[in-house]
């Protein structure tokens, strides 16, 4: 493990994870205008997106972490990274945890 993190590392890994939420809400926030104003399935849609976006942006964290990972030469955390990111795609995949 390395000591010493690039400057940018916590720095690109908090604006994913800003500009996710931040996209994901204000997506949702026009799914919510467009059932007001239109009412109907497109409305449901956009507020789909939203949820989506808000779903996806941790797996988009895990691979920017990888990636930087990697590009440290931190081969541990990369491959750590890399089976966290498998773990989340097989899980989505599969259902696992559904309860079923």
């Amino acid at each position: 493990m390395s000591e010493k993190r690039e400057p940018g590392f916590d720095h690109a890994i908090a604006l994913v994870l800003r500009i996710g939420a931040y996209t994901a809400f204000f997506v949702m926030l026009a799914g919510v205008v467009a059932q007001v104003v239109v009412d109907g399935a497109t409305s449901t849609r956009i507020e789909l997106a939203g949820v989506l976006i808000m779903l996806v942006t941790p797996a988009v964290r895990v691979v920017v972490a990888m990636v930087l990972f990697f590009r440290e030469k931190d081969w541990r955390y990369g491959w750590i990274s890399a089976g966290v990111l498998l773990i989340l795609l097989l899980g989505s995949l599969f259902g696992i945890g559904e309860g079923r």
